[in-house]
């Protein structure tokens, strides 16, 4: 049992990277052993993402001592480390990241030690000789075999070998993992399927497929191999198995001429015809690369835009590429003959590093020459400023440029595996767009035996005391903000005397975050995000061998989201207006968008960046340069699944996981919440719905019967006596199986039988179930495991959640472990009454509906006298014994039910329609919508953004600015100017009319219609070019102002007439806990009913129109009527008549945004006034061409935001 629990304790912590890499990657891990030689800043970084991914076994090389600047960009040297051997220090403050791994310091670089490794990574030094020694040794490792005959042999088994350098603002890094490696997943991503729609009858058999719902429509790799399963038909051996389902996977082949999403495989001609179903799933098909040797690719690396040749990475396409190679082919000689690097800033050190550069690009292109075919050798014409820039700073690590070598490098250890494509030899980085320009003085450059040397080298002391004395906010402390965090410390961001970084995180520390979150230990459990990563950074405490990373680094945190809840304190417009930038760490969109806005209102620029396994993006957001992160379009979260596939049709078993979370929230979340409510406020709740009930509205009066009736079965459990309620329960849970996996599969059948048809038009279109509708079996109780562990685990979650049993509490894994088999099960079944099946209805908005089952005429009224019914009921219930708590769906936690009820009833679904069913793990991810994520891209990405703050803060222009993919996996790493600033102009869009309207003149000869018949519509910008960083200021004391005068102001200082204004108020959630966004009208303002001044409610209708005249209500006779109407079906006016609403017309603007926008302006100092609405007077299009131009109204579609300052 301890082994079990342990089993899971593992698999919790790493199941993020498990989605990521997939359980064979980490399986290899754990056995690799790696050595990191060099332990400057990419060297432990390097070691720092081996051990989070899971290698099992690190040996450490670098016996240097610790100079003062190493700390800039080693986290784990601290100021009394200096003089002591870099890996000692190390070593023990990396075990702590991975207690699971045996790190260890090695004596001696030698060749007993490298041949005991799977993978050697050198992060320091460019000895020409020794690194292609050592890489030659590890190509050539031999090992002894036993092979299946049990014949001994000699075979290959090189140890892979990474190199990484670090040089300034450029990074080298080059990869060998041998002349034969074997790489089984080129991509990493999941297999693709597809769904059959036909399989034709001849020599080369076309099978049309179609995209199944909720998965990306990419075309299918060509290169991978597709097999077939679930097909209906196709039976014979012509293609070398009993039937096509039986078959060895086919090669992606089409001929000319083919359908799109098609393929071609054998002659299915001797088969029997397809009848249908069926899935296509991809197999991988494994690639043997062959590598080069160091001393090879150092002549012949190859070229950005060839086969055989470097990733590219500068998109500007200057060959950045191919200068970095020569410059670091310039620094090896240098190295060879001085026995030392170029002093950073020393111009004769650059000088001799450019000649030896000059003096390879001759000797290469001699070497193409004078061979027969061309040697391949490196074409390239010297850029004397890259390479002399390159030079100047070869012997400086910078701290960001140090980061994400840290995550390249580790990611290609991880594809020793054989999984994802490794870098083919070399690939080189340079980001010298970030150069300050012009470079700082020499003084300001100079070293001053610090921890900034490497910093200033480049960039100068006053750009390192501007990062000192930044007040930056950091919005999230996870994966990325643990980076971020590190980040900002060694490159002493607000660590100056003017200082400030605020920290904003509610979330707590969980096990699962400790394999990506470096700060974290296993004694962080529980505790608080931001300050356990601030702690980490300034006093890490004495639970933890790390040093302080920066004690200068002035932070505050604060245990909070970012959003409306917090406006009031801490995150108040003061707070917002003191800040220098902004810099976001966070998984969601909602966060993104509103600090987004926050930015946009407040002008402040924004780091953006993102994680989704091997991929990531940097997005830097600049007022007045750049768009902003909503108008990036990186809004996109995932693809939907339509309801109608999760209801009725599903084919995947994603389908039925994602039904199966649905279902959770409908048993155990949306009836507590309304019962929680129904306690809070009941006589509301009970007047509401007799008003909906008694509507003439059906829709009202069909909703609200549903939520009465729903509200008195969750009530009758929570109000049991509580010896009965977890029984009660118990038989909720049965009959909730009965209605899942019974009921509704026994409707869609009696709707839809096996032999439906679709019909349209009279004309008969096929099958019905066909494609992508699987015909379903209804199920009985005790036909398979999973139907137990579905009564089991829902029956635990209901009890728990309607107080009929003790609630779990956190780190309890022994909860309910008696309970958890099919002896329990049993005992619980056997206690339940089967429900009998009553005839339902099913969903009518269904493709090719054929059904012949109507609803009821009499629908309405049966559901009015129900809900009345249950409002009865609900009117005398007594609530003292209410204990209701919804069970927050929480996918971390393995032993509270929950993964288990998802696991469960997908599989029930799934076998209702034949298909594979899940397990617990695949649930987990799939339900909890776990993102995949990895220690490796979270580094690369940050050290990405932290180049972009260094651009920022020098004011480079957009042009210097980069929106970055970070491609891990196929070592994509594209980079594009940052967007261009969104800016908005009038224009005229002409569309094309209907041909049927048009009289004959409006066409030419051919038949088309003539342009000056096209219809015009007006987008009007106002004012013209701006975007939507620009204001429209009013005028100081505003706020006093009244609707009129904001009205007037507008029309005499900008000519706009204000049409209406909509308020945006807030959002409201409903019973079933959706949001969604309301508005108040402001202007033209409404007119309030005053209750005084309704008629009795004895009179009719007709005398209450005559007492309503006689009131003198004018225009608003109907709305008056109304509200007569609406009381009169209450029996009774409120007792205490309330006085009627103020107008907004006699509010000031202030007012209106207390008032009716619901705002605490007290803590505002500036506010966007949104949900305005104008008009401008502006010569008509269709006057353009005339002598008599036309003024017209045209409404502003595009204006620019109104900003009031309180």
């Amino acid at each position: 049992m301890a082994d079990a629990a342990a089993e899971k304790r593992a698999a919790n912590k790493f199941s993020r990277q498990n989605a990521a890499l997939g359980a064979e990657t980490t399986k290899f891990l754990r056995e690799a052993k790696v050595l990191v030689v060099g332990l400057r800043g990419a060297g432990v970084e390097t070691a720092k993402n081996c051990l989070l991914q899971g290698v099992g076994h690190l040996s450490l090389y670098d016996p240097k001592p610790c100079a003062e600047s190493d700390r800039g960009a080693n986290f784990f040297i601290g100021a009394p480390d200096v003089g002591r051997p870099r890996d000692q220090v190390c070593a023990p403050r990396l075990q702590e990241l991975n207690p699971d791994a045996v790190v260890h310091v090695a004596e001696a670089l030698d060749e007993d030690l490298v041949e005991s490794c799977t993978c050697v990574v050198f992060t320091d030094g460019v000895n020409r000789a020794e690194l292609v020694r050592w890489n030659e040794f590890c190509r050539s490792r031999m090992t002894d075999v036993v092979d299946e005959r049990g014949v001994s042999m000699t075979v290959a088994a090189p140890i892979s070998f990474v190199w990484a350098v670090c040089a300034g603002l450029c990074l080298s890094i080059f990869v060998d993992h041998g002349d034969q490696f074997e790489c089984r997943d080129a991509d990493g991503e999941r297999p693709v399927v597809r769904l059959v729609e036909s399989i034709s009858c001849e020599k080369q058999g076309l099978v049309r497929y179609a995209v199944p719902d909720g998965v990306p429509a990419t075309s299918p790799p060509v290169d991978s191999l597709y097999a077939f399963s679930d097909v209906q038909g196709c039976c014979g051996s012509a293609l070398g198995g009993s039937g096509l389902n039986d078959c060895a996977p086919f090669p992606f082949t089409t001929n000319s001429g083919d359908p799109a999403n098609s393929f071609r495989i054998g002659d299915t001609t001797s088969l029997s015809p397809y009848e249908g179903g069926g899935l296509i799933t991809e197999t991988k098909r494994p690639k043997t690369l062959r590598f080069r040797s160091l001393g090879e690719r150092l002549v012949a690396p190859g070229t950005p835009f060839g086969s055989d040749g470097i990733p590219m990475t500068d998109y500007t396409f200057s060959g950045k590429e191919a200068q970095v190679h020569a410059g670091l082919v310039g620094l090896m000689e240098f190295e060879a003959s001085q026995k030392r690097l170029p002093n950073a800033n020393d111009e004769q050190d650059a000088e001799d590093v450019l000649s030896a550069a000059k003096t390879y690009a001759a000797a290469c292109q001699v070497l193409n020459t004078a061979t027969a075919d061309g040697a391949k050798a490196l074409d390239v014409t010297i850029d004397e400023s890259v390479v002399r820039a390159y030079a100047r700073h070869a012997s400086v690590e910078l701290q960001p440029v140090a980061t994400f070598a840290g995550g390249v490098v580790a990611q290609e250890v991880v594809k020793r595996s054989g999984k994802y494509t490794p870098i083919d030899g070399f690939a080189h980085f340079a980001f010298l767009e970030t150069m300050p320009d012009p470079p700082p003085a020499l003084a300001d450059r100079a070293p001053r035996g610090d921890r900034y040397d490497d910093l200033a080298a480049v960039f100068g002391r006053s750009f390192v005391e501007k990062l000192g004395d930044l007040t930056y906010f950091l919005v999230g402390s996870g994966a990325l903000g643990c980076e971020f965090v590190k980040n900002f410390a060694l490159c002493g961001v607000c660590c100056g005397p003017e200082g400030s970084l605020t920290i904003a995180d509610a979330d707590r520390i969980e096990l699962s975050n400790l394999t990506r979150q470096f700060l974290f230990r296993e004694h962080n459990v529980g505790q608080s995000k931001a300050l356990a990563a601030a702690a980490m950074a300034t006093n890490p405490g004495g639970r933890t061998r790390a040093p302080p990373m920066n004690e200068h680094l002035k932070v505050t945190c604060h245990e909070a989201y970012v959003g409306p809840a917090t406006e009031v304190s801490p995150f108040t417009d003061e707070f917002w207006e003191g800040l220098d930038g902004v810099c976001n760490a966070l998984d969601n969109m909602e966060a993104r968008f509103y600090v987004d806005k926050a930015c946009v209102t407040f002008e402040k620029s924004l780091l953006e960046s993102g994680t989704m396994g091997t991929s990531g993006n940097v997005d830097p957001v600049v007022p007045h340069k750049t768009k902003t992160y909503r108008e990036g379009g990186n809004a996109a979260e995932g693809q939907g699944v339509p309801m109608c596939t999760l209801r009725n049709f599903p084919h995947l078993i994603d389908h039925c996981i994602e039904w199966a979370r649905d279902k959770f929230a409908e048993l155990f979340e949306k009836p507590q919440r309304r019962v929680k409510k129904f306690c809070s406020e009941p006589q509301a709740t009970l007047t509401d719905l007799q008003r909906r009930l008694e509507s003439s509205d059906p829709a009202d009066v069909e909703g609200a019967s549903a939520e009465a009736l729903l509200l008195w079965q969750a009530l009758e459990v929570a109000t049991a006596p509580l010896e009965q309620r977890r029984q009660l329960c118990a038989q909720r849970c049965y009959d909730a199986f009965h209605g899942f996996f019974r009921d509704q599969i026994c409707d869609l059948i009696r709707a839809y039988p096996k032999d439906a048809r679709v019909m349209k038009n009279g004309q008969d279109k096929g099958p019905f179930w066909s494609g992508h509708k699987r015909f379903p079996t209804a199920a009985t109780y005790g036909d398979d495991a999973d139907q137990w562990r579905f009564l089991v685990s829902a029956t635990h979650i209901l009890a728990q959640s309607m107080g009929a049993q003790p609630r779990k509490t956190e780190g309890d894994d022994d909860y309910a472990s008696s309970e958890r088999n099919e002896v329990f099960a049993a005992s619980v079944a056997q206690t339940c009454v089967i429900p009998p099946y009553i005839p339902g209805t099913v969903d009518k908005d269904i493709e090719g509906d054929t059904s012949d089952v109507a609803t009821p005429d009499n629908s309405v009224d049966v559901a009015r006298s129900k809900g009345l019914e249950a409002l009865q009921r609900l009117s005398s219930v007594n609530l003292t014994s209410v204990d209701v708590e919804p069970a927050d769906f929480e996918k971390d936690d393995d032993y509270n039910f929950h993964i288990d009820f998802v696991t469960a009833c997908a599989n029930c679904r799934a076998r209702n329609y034949a298909i594979p069913p899940t397990d617990f793990d695949k649930a987990k991810l799939t339900a909890g919508r776990i993102i995949p994520a990895i220690a490796t891209t979270t580094a690369a990405v940050t050290g990405l953004v932290l180049l972009e703050m260094f651009k920022i803060l020098q004011d480079k222009p957009a042009t210097d600015l980069r929106t970055r993919q970070v491609g891990l996996a196929l070592n994509y790493y594209p980079s594009f100017d940052a967007d261009n600033l969104v800016t908005f102009k009038t224009k005229d869009v002409k569309t094309k009319p209907d041909a049927v309207s048009l009289p004959e003149q409006a066409f030419d000869a051919k038949g088309d219609i003539k342009p000056e018949f096209y219809e015009v519509t007006t987008i009007v910008a106002y004012p013209e070019g701006h975007s939507v960083w620009s204001k429209i200021e009013l005028p100081e004391g505003a706020a006093d102002w009244k609707v009129a005068d904001l009205k007037a102001w507008l029309s005499d200082e900008h000519k706009l007439s204000l049409t209406a204004w909509n308020l945006p108020c807030g959002e409201v959630t409903d019973s079933d806990g959706e949001k969604r966004a309301v508005s108040a009208r402001v202007y033209p303002a409404p007119v309030a009913v005053d209750l005084r001044k309704l008629p009795s409610l004895e009179l009719s209708k007709p005398q209450a129109m005559m007492a309503l005249q006689k009131q003198r209500v004018g225009g608003l006779m109907m709305k008056y009527l109304s509200e007569w109407s609406r009381y009169k079906q209450l029996g009774s006016l409120p007792d205490n008549i309330p006085e009627p609403e103020r107008s907004t017309a006699e509010m000031t603007l202030r007012e209106i945004l207390e008032v009716k926008g619901k705002m605490q302006l007290g803590h505002k100092r500036r506010v966007i006034l949104d949900g305005l609405s104008c008009s401008v007077t502006r010569a008509s299009p269709s006057a353009m061409d005339t002598d008599e131009p036309t003024e017209e109204e045209f409404d502003v579609e595009k204006l620019a935001p109104v900003l009031l300052k309180l």
